[in-house]
């Protein structure tokens, strides 16, 4: 099968995670259950989601020139995804995760640290990566001005571009125009359209010049929209752990069968295949499946 390469420019970090019964309140000390330390970011996690399910992945991403920055070296060698990075003075970026056990759902802090200093100058180093209908995906966890001309290049490369709006930051009007696929969580879109309601969002962001709107729903499954249609996807049911990387296995999904010219509908379901084995399991890259395991 001819796959379309995807090239992904995007965050690292360190997750350190604590899973806890009751989340502590203002003034109060909680014991948590349990601590895990593993190799996250959204960008690493999308990348590394669609390199395991067989995709054609490269990837570039900036870590610190410290012992985290080793750490994130030798961890992603072994899971031999072809990657890049830029080693900064700032230390490599750190999120510290905490998850309610009762819910499974996670409140998420992070340092951006090296993760801040990919500049214009960095994009147009890798410009042999912007390969004409090839695909290009990132997120907002780096330099938002580096992020905004990012897409703008590879949108005038003929790159299908494909944005996670995450975390919510200030984006120009002007870039919408540039995106193929935007896709946000529903908490994501009602930041940048005010709208709770998925169809209305989804809308305006088309509205904006997106050209296709993917709004994730959790447990609600994901909701399509392009100008030509709508189409509600369900999501497969599991009892789930930890849901940190959830989304970044969605997207990462999403990208690696779009890459092989399915269609959207096939795309949309396995997505949600993969990113209901990934919410099962404990961890960020750790928990991402495996592409015999989503078939």
């Amino acid at each position: 099968m001819n796959k379309k390469p995807i090239f992904v420019i995007g965050s690292i970090s360190i997750d350190n995670t604590l899973f806890t019964k009751a989340l502590p309140t203002a003034g109060t000390t909680t014991i948590a259950d349990q601590y895990f330390c593993n190799v996250g970011g959204k960008g690493i996690n999308q990348a590394c989601a669609a390199h395991f399910l067989g995709a054609n992945v490269s990837f570039f991403g900036a870590i610190g020139k410290d012992k985290n920055g080793e750490i994130v070296k030798e961890f992603i060698a072994k899971q031999g995804l072809n990657a890049k990075f830029l080693e900064s003075d700032q230390p490599t970026g750190v999120a510290f995760i905490i998850l309610e056990e009762s819910t499974a759902e996670n409140r998420i802090l992070i340092v951006q640290g090296a993760n801040n200093c990919i500049s214009i100058n960095d994009v147009k180093s890798n410009e042999k990566m912007f390969q004409k209908d090839g695909i290009f995906l990132t997120q907002f966890e780096n330099n938002q001005q580096e992020t905004e001309f990012a897409i703008k290049f590879a949108k005038e490369k003929g790159m299908t571009v494909v944005v996670n709006p995450a975390p919510i930051k200030p984006f120009s009007d002007e870039y919408f125009a540039y995106i193929d696929y935007i896709i946000p969580n529903e908490h994501e879109l009602e930041s940048l359209t005010g709208e709770q309601d998925p169809e209305l969002g989804a809308k305006k962001l088309l509205a904006k010049g997106v050209k296709n709107v993917i709004v994730t729903l959790g447990e609600k499954g994901s909701l399509f929209a392009n100008d030509k249609q709508v189409i509600k996807q369900n999501p497969y049911k599991v009892k789930a752990i930890d849901t940190t990387a959830a989304g970044d296995s969605f997207i990462g999904a999403f990208v690696s069968k779009l890459s092989e010219n399915a269609d959207i509908k096939q795309c949309l379901d396995f997505a949600s295949k993969a990113s209901s084995i990934t919410v099962t399991r404990k961890g960020a890259i750790v928990s991402l499946p495996k592409l015999k395991e989503v078939k």
